[in-house]
Order: structure tokens, then sequence, then C-alpha cells
């Protein structure tokens, strides 16, 4: 009995000392560690192991798929239907990227 009462409270202290913390648009992660969430108006984009999709930009607002295997990458892409505005790094609809 006295073993249970032990687990038991050694759950509470878990649990009371773990990161509850949730970042509901993503975050860019660096070895399993959130370093940065994503903005409002992006997502988070990873891959486990595979190819990468690049983000949509005003230059390619229809990117391909990118050759060669990529592992544990992470970013936050602007949310559909913005892209990137490489020029100032923010997220615009199609219609308003720079000429």
């Amino acid at each position: 009995m006295k073993i249970l009462l032990c687990l038991c409270l050694l759950g509470v202290v878990g649990l009371s000392l773990g990161d509850t913390k949730t970042y509901p648009r993503g975050c860019i992660y660096i070895l399993g560690t959130c370093v940065k969430e994503c903005d409002e108006g992006t997502h988070a984009y990873s891959l486990g192991c595979g190819n990468k999709v690049p983000e949509p930009t005003c230059e390619e607002p229809n990117p391909v798929v990118e050759k060669g295997l990529l592992c544990d990458y992470s970013a936050c892409y602007c949310d559909p239907p913005t892209v990137r505005d490489t020029k100032n790094n923010v997220c615009v609809p199609l219609d308003k990227c720079p000429e």
C-alpha cells in the first residue's frame, strides 16, 4: 500500500512539473526543442525524413517538391491563400505581391 501511495505521489509531482504550454500554430524545432513559435498567419511545416516542398512565394506561388532526402526540417510557412513576399519577409495575398 505504501508503494502505491509513493507511486501516486511521484505521478502527481511529475505531472505538475511537466511543460503544458501548447503551440497552436506550431513551432520551429531544433534537436526536439521548440526555439520559436510560428507567428500569426503562419503554420508549422516539418518533415521526419522526406522531400521538402518549398514555401510558396511571390516569385514561385506553386513550388515543386525538391529532390533529395531531408531529415528533421521545420519552418513556419504562410497560411494559404497567402504567399511569402521574400523582399519584406511577410505573408501577403498573391495579388498583393510586388511587381
